[in-house]
Order: C-alpha cells, then sequence, then structure tokens
C-alpha cells in the first residue's frame, strides 16, 4: 500500500484549469533541475514536447517497448505521463494509479486536475520533500510500464 506523509503547513494557491499549476511556495530551482534529471534517466523515457497547453513544460514520454499500462497511465491517448512545468511554477502533472492519487491529494500534496486525468504534485521545497514528490514520481513511471500493483 503507498503511503505519504501529511505535508507540512499550508497547501500552495493553484491556478487552472488551463493552465494548471502551482502560484506560491515555488520549488528552488537547483530541486526542480535534479527532479528533471532524475525523469529523464529512468529507463525507456524520451523527451517531446508535451501534450497540454503549457508549451514550456518539460515532459518525459516512455517507449511503447518499455511499457504496457492502461490508457489512463497516458496523457491524452500519448506515451507522456509526467511533466515538470516551468521554474516560476516547479509543480508536475503526471498521471497516477486511482489509490495513489487518492493518497497524494488526502496527505495534502497535490490536487488532481480539474479536467484531465493527471495530478498536480506541488513542487518539493527541500532536500526531504524531494525524496517524497520523487516517490510518486517512481509510482507514476510503475503506472506507465504496465507494473502497478495496487
Amino acid at each position: 500500500m503507498f503511503e505519504m506523509p501529511d505535508r507540512p503547513g499550508p497547501e500552495p494557491r493553484t491556478r487552472g484549469p488551463v493552465p494548471h499549476g502551482q502560484l506560491n511556495q515555488i520549488a528552488p530551482t537547483t530541486l526542480q533541475e535534479e527532479l528533471w534529471q532524475r525523469m529523464r534517466s529512468l529507463a525507456g523515457v524520451y523527451l517531446a514536447p508535451t501534450h497540454v497547453p503549457y508549451p514550456e513544460a518539460r515532459a518525459i514520454h516512455l517507449a511503447p517497448e518499455f511499457g504496457t499500462g492502461p490508457d489512463d497511465a497516458f496523457i491524452k491517448h500519448s506515451r507522456e505521463f509526467a511533466h515538470l512545468h516551468p521554474p516560476q511554477d516547479g509543480s508536475l502533472h503526471m498521471t497516477l494509479p486511482p489509490l495513489v492519487k487518492k493518497v497524494v491529494t488526502e496527505a495534502g500534496w497535490g490536487v488532481p486536475h480539474p479536467i484531465q486525468n493527471t495530478q498536480l504534485v506541488y513542487g518539493p521545497r527541500d532536500r526531504d520533500e524531494i525524496e517524497l514528490v520523487w516517490r510518486v514520481l517512481l509510482e507514476s513511471y510503475t503506472y506507465a510500464r504496465g507494473r502497478h500493483t495496487g
């Protein structure tokens, strides 16, 4: 069972639905870049433009031979499963299995997108939080790979 500790402090303000993103409590750019480097280094991942109307977002897609996740493990019937918003925002959108999405929302780490099948995950504010956000991203990756068991 996937678990997350409650996110400390008030939730960030968000905007949306289009573009949907984070307005305050922005992740430091060094943590954003570290997260991006981790994201792009996952096996089977390739970089391509996002399929959402936020062209500055950096997206990761999964090569077909690396994953056979369900249709809702990908954004808009593409191979994209996650993207990182630009530095002035620093949050991410990703697909997640329903139970993981519920845990992330209830623990205060993000909110479901109001019109798409993705989860907005707040950007990490410190070293501890980057590890928690990374755990959530790995759930998205596992889902896209068709290996999620929950």
